[in-house]
């Protein structure tokens, strides 16, 4: 017999109806989903509650092609944040960058 038949993690399914297997395998994504979910709610949280905005929103708001918010952030003149591979954009990197853009 095969030993993996016997360990603590084996899970017999015999007799399993087709909806026990859904349920079940709906169950163990939800709970591995909650674990990817707490992290992007903690980055929330350390950005003070902002909202964060992709840049294509973001060059929307500011009234901008995505050219030009590229060139200002390389530039300095906007701030943004790197979550993974991902730029994102605060309100409050948003409206620094308004305030900015009128006083100079």
């Amino acid at each position: 017999m095969d030993a993996n038949l016997f360990s603590l993690n084996a899970t017999l399914i015999q007799g399993a109806t087709m909806k026990d297997l859904e349920n079940m395998i709906s169950r163990l994504l939800d709970e591995k989903l909650a674990n990817v979910a707490s992290p992007t709610i903690e980055v929330n949280k350390n950005l003070g509650g902002e909202g964060l905005h992709r840049p294509k929103e973001t060059a929307g708001k500011l009234g901008i092609s995505l050219v030009t918010l590229g060139k200002w952030t390389r530039q300095g003149i906007i701030n943004s944040r790197k979550i993974g591979s991902r730029v994102y954009y605060t309100d409050g990197d948003i409206n620094e960058a308004l305030k900015n853009a009128f006083r100079g």
